[in-house]
């Protein structure tokens, strides 16, 4: 067993160092009184993150892009800002897809609304956005059903400095193998997810029997296991974090063992866009995210944070957007000052009436 590298850094701080961009992503949102929205979009992060397949910014050709580098001490960081006019409200949404394009990054999956109506005083604002979530765990597994409990002492730096070396070194090779338990799942049902994509693609996949599916996929989750026994726990430098590079020309394989060499590029279209379904929803969990928004008038409610009368901000990480939707509401009431005096107007002319009535009425009875 090595003293200086750990199994629990091995098998997950260096992968949090390679696949999980530490990025903070700012969105500010203006909304005009005149229903446009202004949007300033602002990253920042370490430039390696940036690099990052499944890292995405909004289109130059649409957007006021600008980046920059700042050198510092011990790190290169990347700072990217971009903004954009909305002229329609209706627009909010379509213009923050920025899946639409080649040039996508974030990845995020949302849905955000401003919706305007009046009333005998004013206007009322109402700001709607919803991120929603990767489902990690309802997509690859819940890490924790794989690893034990008593693993997440590894977590509680405080607890480890109490705990005799070789305890952590028996956690740490738990830990370890737990990881591999789950990765040998999510790559087992990998399998049955490439083969029903491709389907849609190509629908004379579903007259496969299922016998002959249970067999390819039997023989992938053999191949599957030789592969991860024969790392070596007490060899780091032997521990290949890329396994999907050495695992997909075996997958291929027993997916065109069923259909032949004709669907070689449909297969290995469908596969990669899976694995890199999982590295962006994978990637996302240290960034963080900040909506910051700004609507006419005074804010009456909201569920966000109040950072003065009319600007509201909401703050969560990657982590939580993994498997939990992320809800955002405002609401604003923006006074009419024309408004106001009519029906101030209206109201002291009726009551001046109704008064008259009554004094006529009441001589009248008199």
């Amino acid at each position: 067993m090595f003293n200086k590298i750990s199994l629990f850094l091995l098998f997950i701080l260096i992968p949090v160092m390679l696949l999980n961009g530490c990025i903070e992503h700012t969105f500010n949102l203006t909304v005009l009184p005149d229903e446009g929205v202004d949007v300033v979009y602002r990253a920042r992060g370490v430039v390696m993150d940036f690099n990052d397949e499944g890292q995405l910014m909004p289109d130059s050709t649409v957007w006021d892009f600008n980046m920059w580098i700042e050198e510092q001490e011990d790190e290169t960081i990347q700072n990217v800002k971009a903004s954009l006019r909305i002229e329609n409200l209706a627009d909010l949404d379509r213009q923050l897809d920025w899946r639409r394009s080649k040039t996508d990054t974030l990845n995020l999956r949302h849905r955000f609304t401003v919706e305007k109506t009046t009333n005998p005083l004013g206007v009322d604002w109402v700001f709607t956005g919803v991120v929603f979530s990767r489902g990690f765990n309802l997509s690859y597994g819940d890490i924790w059903d794989y690893v034990p409990a008593e693993c997440r002492a590894l977590d509680d730096a405080k607890g480890m400095q109490e705990m005799k070396s070789e305890d952590i070194e028996i956690l740490e090779e738990r830990f370890a193998l737990g990881v591999i338990q789950w990765n040998i799942h999510r790559f087992t049902e990998r399998f049955d997810r490439v083969w029903n994509l491709s389907a849609t693609h190509l629908p004379g996949l579903r007259d496969t029997s299922e016998t002959t599916l249970s067999i390819a996929k039997a023989g992938w989750v053999e191949d599957l296991h030789q592969y991860l026994n024969k790392m070596d726990l007490n060899e780091p430098t032997l521990v290949n974090l890329d396994w999907w590079s050495d695992l997909r020309p075996l997958f291929l394989g027993h997916l065109i063992d069923i259909t032949g060499p004709e669907t070689t590029d449909l297969f290995s279209r469908v596969g990669d866009a899976v694995e890199q379904e999982y590295q962006i929803s994978k990637d996302i969990e240290d960034d963080s995210f900040n909506f910051i928004v700004k609507l006419p008038g005074r804010i009456i409610k909201s569920n966000g944070s109040k950072s003065d009368d009319n600007t509201i901000k909401w703050e969560f990480s990657g982590k939580e957007l993994q498997n939990e939707d992320m809800i955002m509401t405002a609401k604003s009431f923006q006074i009419s000052i024309w408004r106001a005096v009519v029906l101030c107007f209206l109201t002291v002319l009726i009551l001046t009436l109704l008064r008259r009535v009554f004094i006529r009425r009441r001589g009248q009875n008199g």
